[in-house]
């Protein structure tokens, strides 16, 4: 009787025939209970408050929820054992009855055969065997039905889970490759526009230098013209006529201190025109004594300038920390990239000296507040 137990309830965990106070409480509540129930050896007993109910509970709330079918195991583990010790001890009726609960409620449970072959042995021995109840004798032909088709839906479920699985796992990976293609499009459209940027650039410095080359052949040609075609005669006649009076060029007016310090105030009101992409602190001391260590400290400060292609906007007490600071940026950069060109505005401001990132300007970021 007990091998055609065995080969009927192939299913372990399907939980029949008891009541439970607990069918409303959460499910990881219930699972907490259930560890906590095996450990203290309430496994069916008192009732309302032991594994077995609470496990029947859970299955009933979530049959599709395999969390579960370890506890059942852990709590079938747990009746072999006192059967084991059952049978060492001459309680062989006590034995047979745990090892029914298991074999009628979790029948694969490692274990369990062998504490039935080990109950059978003693039973041979001449100690006498309590036959199972009639409650434990198996399953209703009803009951197996419903088993088995609990068993394919169980199945179909667990397929239709994988297919999901499958799909979005297969869906993420294809948007993944998507993005990583979008980002190097995207990288490289960059890298091309800063080409034809630095190209355009290179081109414009290069004409301007030509225009400049050209007009100064021009004026050394054009004053060695005067000179050839003076005469010595003519140059005697102008010596014989008084030369002419000519006015004092005027000396360029010394500004007056209201006009320095209302020049002051205006670049003090002066506010960025573009929020910053960041903004990097300078030591104070370091540009006060115009100290030169300060490349190491701005290397991290240009290698952002020219990640972004950034204009920057130099934050001192007055213009000529600001010049300063702007020369060592402006050779800082050129041992990166000689090919850079640096574009920066002057902000004053009475707090640390600061160098803040903008996006690419052709004007100054800058702007004035008039009052």
């Amino acid at each position: 009787m007990i091998h055609a137990i065995k080969r009927i309830l192939l299913m372990p965990a399907l939980l029949i025939g008891f009541q439970s106070q607990a069918a409303t409480e959460d499910l990881d509540q219930l699972l907490t209970s259930i560890r906590a129930d095996i450990q203290n050896q309430r496994l069916s007993s008192p009732a309302g408050n032991n594994a077995l109910e609470r496990i029947t509970s859970f299955r009933e709330q979530a049959p599709f929820d395999f969390r579960v079918v370890p506890l059942t195991y852990e709590w079938g583990e747990a009746y072999v054992a006192l059967a084991n010790k059952a049978t060492d001890a001459g309680q062989l009726s006590k034995a047979q009855g745990y090892l029914d609960k298991v074999w009628y409620v979790a029948a694969l449970t490692p274990g369990l055969e062998e504490a039935q072959a080990k109950l059978d042995s003693a039973a041979k021995s001449g100690k006498k065997v309590v036959k199972p109840a009639k409650k434990a004798s198996g399953p209703s032909k009803e009951e197996l039905a419903r088993q088995k088709k609990l068993e394919q839906e169980l199945a179909k479920e667990k397929a239709r889970l994988e297919a999901e699985l499958k799909r979005k796992q297969e869906l993420a990976k294809k948007e993944a490759l998507a993005e990583k293609k979008r980002m190097q499009a995207e990288k490289k459209r960059k890298e091309e526009v800063e080409r034809q940027r630095r190209l355009a650039a290179a081109k414009a410095e290069k004409e301007a230098a030509a225009k400049a080359k050209k007009a100064a052949a021009a004026a050394a040609a054009s004053k060695a013209s005067v000179a050839k075609t003076s005469s010595p005669k003519t140059s005697v006649a102008k010596k014989s006529v008084p030369a002419p009076v000519v006015a004092p060029v005027p000396i360029a007016k010394q500004a007056t201190a209201a006009e320095l310090g209302a020049a002051t105030a205006l670049w003090q009101s002066a506010k960025e025109d573009s929020v910053s992409i960041a903004s990097y602190p300078v030591s104070a001391d370091m540009v006060a004594n115009r100290d030169r260590n300060i490349a190491g400290d701005l290397e991290p400060v240009c290698q952002a300038i020219l990640d972004n292609d950034a204009s920057v906007v130099v934050h001192t007490a007055d213009k000529a920390d600001y010049r300063w600071l702007t020369v060592r940026l402006t050779l800082c950069l050129r041992r990166l990239d000689k090919s850079f060109r640096l574009r920066h505005s002057y902000l004053a401001s009475a707090d640390t000296p600061s160098v803040s990132l903008h996006p690419s300007r052709g004007v100054s970021l800058v702007r004035k507040v008039e009052r």
